[in-house]
């Protein structure tokens, strides 16, 4: 490896440290591997004021009046235990194999997929970073139908190379989200599978527009383009913790396309469809989604004008 090349002696160190602490998570008895990782996750709520501030604006946005301040604030530490939690299952994908993933992973409507993939067009899972999420492609490509998914790319290089060879060890497919449409089309075309998180902000120019909690969220048109494209089936899937160290899969019905004849109007509706898929999914088990990330960053220009308008004139009662 090259520290020059890749980042600098920062981003070299940030590497080693990360590795080491996989390392540990990765070898200690997972009696006390999960109790690091909620402990860090805890750690992290209470020293990362900004990623918990966003988190706590999430939830009284999508939860507007339903929940007490001690719910929100309950809920934002479960949200930061979780993310612990998953790190801990992540570091711990090279223990799993064939013979002991259905110890503590089992499937719920996996005959949906099996509908699906008699149709011979393809399947599209769509998804959101639920529970523990990178266990999601392992646990298909376990159960012999590997994944292509597509990844942004951290801004770690060493890292990012490290967690997608985690990724690739039982056969998952990574793309780089620049260079992906034709290959998945093509894998589609063939009647394979493919796997898209959909549930974070992006913006304009990649997406539209669409209620996600009764606000407006710019959401990927990818998983509505391919769809439409090659006729592909669209199932909603997530993975849920049912305990420390089980989860349940949970691979729904397929969503019916939408066909009216214009394309801008069918990438909207379809991507709204998926969206209230995935938002069901979320209501489920708040605490075991990612609030810390600002999904609703991207707003519509008239909205955001309004905001403008608001802040000029000046500041407003809060309540």
């Amino acid at each position: 490896m090259n520290p020059g090349a890749w980042g600098g002696i920062t981003a070299y160190l940030e590497y080693l440290l990360a590795m080491a602490l996989a390392k540990s998570l990765l070898y200690l008895p997972s009696s006390l591997a999960y109790p690091l990782g909620e402990g860090l996750g805890a750690l992290i709520y209470r020293l990362d004021r900004k990623h918990r501030v966003i988190a706590q604006e999430n939830l009284s946005r999508a939860f507007d009046g339903q929940l007490s301040l001690g719910a929100i604030g309950r809920l934002t530490r479960s949200t930061f235990v979780n993310l612990g939690r998953t790190v801990v299952e992540t570091c711990r994908i090279p223990k799993i194999d064939r013979d002991n993933f259905r110890q503590f992973i089992r499937v719920q409507g996996y005959e949906n997929f099996h509908k699906a993939k008699d149709r011979g067009k393809g399947v599209i899972y769509i998804t959101a970073h639920l529970g523990s999420w990178e266990l999601l492609p392992v646990a298909s490509a376990l159960m012999g139908d590997p994944l292509y998914i597509v990844a942004r790319p951290l801004d770690n290089r060493y890292l990012d190379r490290t967690i997608n060879d985690l990724r690739a060890s039982w056969g998952t497919r990574v793309l780089a989200k620049k260079r992906a449409m034709p290959t998945l089309v093509g894998a589609l075309h063939r009647g394979e599978s493919i796997g898209i998180l959909i549930d974070q902000n992006i913006t304009w120019k990649e997406g539209v527009f669409v209620d996600f909690f009764g606000l407006p969220a710019c959401t990927a048109v990818a998983p509505a383009l391919l769809a439409l494209r090659t006729d592909a089936s669209v199932l909603p899937a997530a993975i849920f913790r049912s305990e420390r160290n089980r989860h349940t899969i949970v691979v729904g019905e397929e969503i019916p396309l939408i066909r009216t004849g214009s394309l801008r109007a069918d990438l909207v509706a379809n991507t709204s469809a998926f969206t209230r898929a995935i938002e069901a999914f979320i209501r489920r088990e708040p605490a075991q989604w990612l609030w810390v990330h600002r999904r609703w960053k991207t707003q519509p220009l008239a909205t955001r004008r309004q905001t403008e308008r608001a802040t000029c004139a000046g500041p407003a009662d809060v309540t």
